[in-house]
């Protein structure tokens, strides 16, 4: 399965560090040039902002626009890809569960969750499979993140044109309602900002370069409730199959520094 990683050019730490980690792994590999922050005008940000309830960053507009341009690759490529954003980093088994997922004919509604998010997630009390070591379960509610995550042709053509108009990546992205979301546990992707016994991460933390944009009260308001109303839907759901908990993630399973080897 190819791996597409989300990199700013200028970003030379982190495209050594995601270099020798793909090596090392033997997985295949491209980095994707990601969209510039600085090229947004301030109008654009505003835009962008009117149709979300929560303050936005300069940053996760440009974000938000890199992963639709992965998408847009996965189309025209007519194949499942990996998704990674350069903070990524992977345990030493990941090339496993990425073939277990390989392995899978999943449809098109379907997207793989790879990443630890330090949050309650809310999952199926029961895998939809399991290759002994790592299992898959439906996710419902508490889905964020989208550092890591695999997603077909299909289901990219289904999110670009959900996401014609901006909202928050990972909020907006894991709360489809056609979207069947599925966690692997134990989690065998994290960003290196949430990784204990990582000494030095500065080059793998960003800062915000500009305000934060925000949306009218009014308009503010009205979005908030349209996002409760996606998110009671999945609630629901987790109700009937799920349990609320925090996501199982082995650390043995990663590397004891891995901020030392973009070195």
């Amino acid at each position: 399965m190819k791996t597409l990683i989300i990199s700013r050019k200028a970003e030379e730490t982190r495209r050594r560090f995601q270099t020798r980690q793909m090596q090392a792994l033997g997985l295949d590999f491209e980095f994707l040039d990601a969209f510039e922050a600085r090229d947004l005008t301030p109008e654009e940000c505003q835009k962008a902002a009117d149709s979300w309830p929560s303050p936005t960053l300069r940053e996760d507009v440009a974000c938000f626009t890199s992963h639709r341009i992965a998408w847009r690759r996965i189309i025209d490529s007519n194949q499942r890809m990996l998704i990674l954003e350069d903070d990524a980093v992977l345990s030493e088994s990941f090339a496993q569960a990425l073939a277990s997922i390989e392995a899978r004919p999943d449809g098109d509604d379907i997207a793989y969750d790879l990443e630890f998010a330090p949050r309650d997630h809310i999952v199926a009390k029961h895998p939809l499979w399991t290759d002994g070591v790592y299992s898959a379960r439906r996710v419902f509610q508490n889905r964020v993140g989208t550092a890591g995550y695999v997603i077909g042709p299909g289901a990219a053509a289904r999110m670009l044109k959900d996401t014609e108009t901006y909202g928050l990546l990972d909020a907006y992205m894991w709360h489809r309602a056609w979207l069947k979301a599925y966690q692997i546990e134990p989690a065998p992707v994290i960003q290196m900002q949430f990784l204990d016994g990582s000494a030095d991460k500065a080059a793998f933390i960003r800062k915000s370069i500009d305000r934060a944009f925000t949306p009218s009260k009014l308009r503010k308001n009205l979005l908030r409730l349209k996002l409760e109303a996606v998110k009671a839907r999945n609630l629901i759901r987790g109700w009937l199959g799920g349990e609320k908990r925090p996501l199982r993630m082995d650390r043995a399973s990663f590397p004891p520094d891995p901020a030392k080897s973009s070195d």
